[in-house]
Order: structure tokens, then C-alpha cells, then sequence
């Protein structure tokens, strides 16, 4: 039986909540305590009030084409991603983390490691690629040790 180690944070994410969670129990059942919770308010694109995509001319006369329109939504959620990676570079870096799994969406997956220093990179001991910011903590804990089981 895999046993979750005591101090292992978890983090949680999507493109607009992330939970920070650490296991604080030494006993074979893991006690995830969630230690902070950030959320962003992203409503889709069309919500936010954009207006129709521009046009151009084409060169030398060529016929108008459309630009391609700001996908503010997708931004958002880039941009959360980077703050994410922020708050683990900045713990990382003052100790305050040395044991790391990270589960998030294969995209938002994909945006956080980009944004991670090499310290952070080094304590990494799994990462999940699903969407897991809507489960209860026991079916996270469930499914992260069933990941550790697996390395």
C-alpha cells in the first residue's frame, strides 16, 4: 500500500480556480488540509463585451480579410496559469515547498510548466493531466495516490 507523504502539497487547477492543498497526516489515509483557494471571475468572450473582429486590406489590392478575434477568455486563463506558477516559484524558492504534485487540465498543465523555475521543476514528484477542481478532497486524495502507486 502506497502511503501519501506527510507535507506533499497538491495542486489543483483549471483556468480559473486553483486549490493549494497539503497532506498533513503520517498515517496511511491522507488528510488534505486546503491551505488557499484562488478563483477568477472568466467569463466567455462573447460575455466581455467584444465587438465584431477587424478587416484589412489585402496586399496590392487584394481582396479585405477578417482578423482573427482576442479570445479575452482564453487569455484570462493564461494569464491565471502564470500567477499560479508565480505563487509555486515564489514558495519554492523560500522553502516553504519541497514535495509537489500538480493536477490540471492538459492545456492549463501545459501553461504552468512553461511558467515554472527549475526549483519548482525539481520537486515535482507527478503530474495529472484532468480536471479535478470540482471533486471533494477524498476522491483527490484517492486519485493522487493512485498516481504515486503507479510510478
Amino acid at each position: 500500500m502506497i502511503k501519501m507523504p506527510k507535507g506533499l502539497w497538491v495542486v489543483v487547477a483549471d483556468g480559473a480556480k486553483a486549490l493549494f492543498v497539503q497532506n498533513v497526516s503520517n498515517a496511511i489515509e491522507p488528510d488534505l488540509r486546503v491551505m488557499r483557494v484562488d478563483e477568477i471571475d472568466n467569463p466567455q468572450t462573447a460575455d466581455q463585451g467584444t465587438s465584431r473582429p477587424g478587416r484589412r486590406d489585402g496586399p496590392m489590392g487584394a481582396g479585405r480579410s477578417a482578423i482573427e478575434p482576442t479570445d479575452w477568455h482564453q487569455m484570462a486563463k493564461e494569464e491565471f496559469a502564470t500567477t499560479v506558477a508565480a505563487l509555486l516559484n515564489k514558495w519554492a524558492q523560500a522553502g516553504g515547498i519541497d514535495d509537489l504534485v500538480i493536477v490540471a487540465p492538459p492545456q492549463t498543465l501545459g501553461e504552468l510548466r512553461a511558467a515554472l523555475n527549475p526549483k519548482v521543476i525539481g520537486i515535482i514528484r507527478a503530474e495529472m493531466a484532468k480536471d479535478l477542481t470540482n471533486h471533494p478532497l477524498p476522491d483527490i486524495a484517492k486519485l493522487v495516490m493512485q498516481e504515486l502507486a503507479d510510478l
